[in-house]
């Protein structure tokens, strides 16, 4: 082996080990759905701490109802742990409820483990404009009781929304039991497979593409 051929040899191996270290510090975010209201942020933490160190569980609260609102976030602080988190705890029941495990992560990067085929790039569908382009989603079979802030709350986890609309009956002055909900492309690729068929305020939601 010549000294060139070394160097880069030498120079490949601290780039895996410097991949592998940063896999082992960073701290991942996942999304827990479909959880049952009686669920709580202990039973969360003892059913996911196995797969490793869990520095926050955070599972939002109905302000009206006083409960929470079906689904959780899990921050463990290697994706080492997140990653088999989701391996094993994806479509497991939980509390007689089969729940949805995947990874939530800011708006443009990339499509979440487990979002539909064609949800990053080019790849035909609702996306094929690509991953920033806004798409506007219909979220149907809504409670009447479901406000703007929990629509927002149930799809922030998975990308900024650009605007969430619920029109409203004028005549019984009260939403219409469907929203507008615009997001990212990639964003609401992630949505629609987590989302649809989630359990809010007692209805399961139908979330596609609006036409």
């Amino acid at each position: 082996m010549s000294a060139t051929e070394e160097v880069k040899e030498v120079k490949v191996d601290a780039a895996v080990e410097a991949n592998v270290a940063e896999s082992e510090v960073e701290e991942v975010k996942i999304y827990v759905g479909n959880l049952d209201y009686s669920t709580s942020e202990a039973r969360v933490r003892e059913e996911f701490q196995a797969f490793g160190e869990i520095t926050d569980v955070f599972l939002p609260l109905d302000r009206f109802k006083k409960r929470p609102r079906g689904f959780g976030l899990v921050t463990f602080s290697t994706r080492r742990a997140a990653e088999e988190a989701i391996a094993k705890m994806d479509q497991t029941q939980l509390d007689g409820r089969t729940i949805r495990v995947n990874e939530s992560r800011p708006r443009g990067e990339g499509p979440l483990r487990g979002a539909p085929e064609g949800a990053s790039g080019g790849g035909g569908g609702f996306n094929s404009g690509g991953d920033n382009k806004d798409v506007k989603l219909y979220v149907g079979n809504m409670s009447y009781d479901t406000t703007e802030e929990t629509v927002r709350a149930t799809f922030q986890p998975f990308g900024d929304i650009s605007d969430c609309f619920l029109p409203m009956d004028r005549d019984r002055g009260r939403p219409r039991g469907f929203a507008f909900v615009t997001m990212a492309a990639a964003d609401a690729a992630k949505a629609i497979e987590a989302v649809n068929g989630m359990e809010v305020d007692g209805r399961p939601l139908k979330v596609n593409p609006a036409q």
